[in-house]
């Protein structure tokens, strides 16, 4: 028994012998250990992603590790000492989860003292969804609807569907949708709402919605809406709230609101004085803007705006320039001494009964410089839809067409083409050219301060007439054929399909024919205010007349919209049977 115990005394002593021999090697080594910890650091995932990212953090030294730890930003050692986030090595490795992109800095110290950092930067994390936005055209009754997204990670998937869904998670993602990933544009031919959703590499998705509806119909409101002795702020919107909660009740889906009629302007203007048909005088202020009123009221409605524009004409009837407001540019460039500018307006008696109309004259450079930076005044001010010309161009010159208006430009024109060996173009070219001069000029100023907003014109509806040498000369073949003019033309098609010179089917079909333009959409101006009156037969003895062109013009599968001239003709007792039929046929 007692060498028993003796000898386990003795197996004592050697174990406390050992293990004080380990704990001095290790301490010499230690003592001895001046090399910096080793740091690994491996990220899990590299690949864009919305969530953590997690990072394998990997410690080794001769003589152990004694803490690590990671921080936040690119950090020095020093910072560790008392900060950082500390966390436990298991075989000499740990994870950490990364939930944002960034510079991180890993800290490690051995049990000599020694320490080491490394950084590491995060850039795949996105959480942020796509930025997504919609843009509708219609064309030959199919609406051709444009996606345009951006995000950091890239775009993965771009998927729609008809309807209105709004969750991501939605299972009609993946049962209902069709995937438009590579494609920058789908074409939809049923009116409706139209939900897109674009998703990330990341996974994020973002949903927009756009409603299409494959028919424009819109109300044209005249001048001859507006009284000439103006309007108080409180009575102008109420009008206006009226006029537009009646347009929608009539279907309608855009407003085409006459804002310059006469070179004047319904709202606060650098280059036209105030409307009398907004403040009962020429140049006087209101004391409010119509127009900005106007375009939000028609929008919360859900109704485009389409700005109205005369751009030639001054007056009407009227010849006398003391009757125009002072900063009227007509009166200025009559009154002022400057001879040079005296051109810029002319006068022309339309009706042979003595009394001049005032018009800014088409072949001024100086005229369509203004013209056109009343344009984008407006594009630039306003969310406008739209900015449209009606179908006053040139007046009707009558047989003395070469010896008047602006004959005294053209002859320059001549004289400098002979200066020049060139050969001068006839009279009626050169000022169909004045026209599309200011036509293109338009178009690229809009677009440049805001191509979604659209611009369009109608003009008369007999084409042969617009291409006579004694007036008009409105190119509209060569603006139906191109990309830089309009982007839509509304022929006013104001006859009846018994008409002999211009019945409404063969006619539109003769406009059709010249449409060739792949970005000029065909609308057809309707003639409501023709509905029951004696001014043909068919109109006297048939209530569906404006029911038919509309039915006729989806009949031929390349009208894409109407416009109703104009808002008053609704509301009268001699076209109510027509309206009536009308409305049945419009969605």
């Amino acid at each position: 028994m007692r060498k028993k115990f003796q000898y386990n005394r003795i197996l004592l002593g050697f174990v406390i012998l050992f293990c004080i021999l380990i704990v001095n090697t290790n301490y010499a080594n230690a003592a001895k250990d001046t090399k910096k910890p080793t740091i690994t650091l491996t990220v899990k995932n590299t690949e864009p992603t919305n969530k953590s990212v997690k990072v394998t953090f990997k410690a080794t030294d001769a003589s152990g590790i004694k803490t690590v730890k990671w921080a936040e930003g690119d950090q020095k050692t020093s910072y560790f000492s008392k900060k950082g986030t500390t966390v436990k090595l298991s075989k000499s490795t740990c994870s950490v989860t990364l939930k944002k992109n960034g510079v991180y800095t890993f800290y490690a110290l051995d049990k000599a003292g020694n320490t080491k950092i490394k950084k590491l930067e995060i850039t795949n994390i996105d959480k942020t969804v796509p930025t997504v936005s919609l843009k509708s055209t219609i064309m030959n009754q199919a609406a051709t609807i444009k996606v345009t997204s951006k995000d950091a990670s890239g775009i993965a998937k771009v998927q729609y569907v008809k309807g209105k869904v709004t969750d991501v998670t939605s299972e009609k993602w993946s049962t209902k949708a069709t995937e438009v990933s590579n494609k920058k544009s789908f074409t939809v031919k049923k009116n409706g709402t139209y939900s897109v959703m674009v998703t990330d590499v990341a996974g994020n998705a973002k949903i927009k919605t756009i409603a299409v509806d494959l028919e424009m119909k819109a109300m044209w409101i005249s001048y001859l809406e507006f009284k000439s002795t103006g309007y108080k702020e409180s009575e102008f919107q109420a009008l206006i709230d009226e006029m537009f909660d009646n347009c929608v009740e009539l279907k309608m889906n855009t407003v085409v609101v006459q804002v310059r009629p006469f070179g004047d302007a319904m709202y606060p203007s650098k280059y036209f004085p105030w409307s009398k048909y907004i403040s009962g005088k020429q140049g006087k202020d209101p004391g409010f803007d119509p127009l900005e009123y106007m375009v939000h009221a028609a929008h919360d409605r859900g109704l485009e705006f389409h700005a109205w524009i005369n751009p030639y004409r001054v007056t009407l009837e009227s010849g006398d320039y003391s009757a125009l407001a002072e900063d009227n540019y007509a009166r200025k460039w009559y009154e002022d001494e400057d001879t040079t500018n005296d051109r810029n307006i002319l006068e022309f008696d339309t009706n042979s009964d003595k009394v001049p109309n005032i018009y800014y004259n088409p072949a001024s450079s100086a005229v369509q410089k203004l013209i056109v930076n009343g344009v984008k005044e407006i594009v630039t001010n306003y969310d406008v839809d739209g900015i449209h010309f009606d179908d006053y161009f040139y007046p009707n010159l009558g047989s003395k067409y070469k010896k008047t208006f602006d004959n005294v430009e053209y002859n320059a024109y001549v004289e400098k083409c002979i200066t020049n060996d060139k050969t001068p173009n006839a009279i009626e070219v050169w000022r169909r050219n004045n026209v599309n001069s200011l036509v293109k000029k338009v178009y690229a100023a809009i677009k440049d301060v805001n191509e979604s907003v659209k611009f369009g014109i109608s003009p008369a509806g007999n084409i042969n007439n617009l291409y006579l040498t004694t007036g008009n000369y409105v190119d509209v073949k060569t603006w139906m054929a191109s990309d830089k003019y309009i982007d839509y033309i509304c022929p006013q098609l104001y006859w009846s399909f018994e008409n002999k010179t211009v019945p409404f089917d063969k006619n539109l079909d003769n406009w059709l024919s010249f449409r060739t333009s792949s970005t000029v959409s065909m609308y057809v101006g309707i003639p409501t205010y023709r509905a029951g009156s004696n001014l043909e037969p068919e109109w006297e003895e048939c209530d569906d007349v404006l029911q038919r062109m509309v039915e006729y013009s989806r009949s031929t599968g390349k009208v894409d919209g109407y416009f109703f001239f104009r808002y008053n003709y609704f509301f009268t007792k001699t076209t109510q049977a027509e309206v009536e039929n009308l409305l049945s046929v419009l969605d």
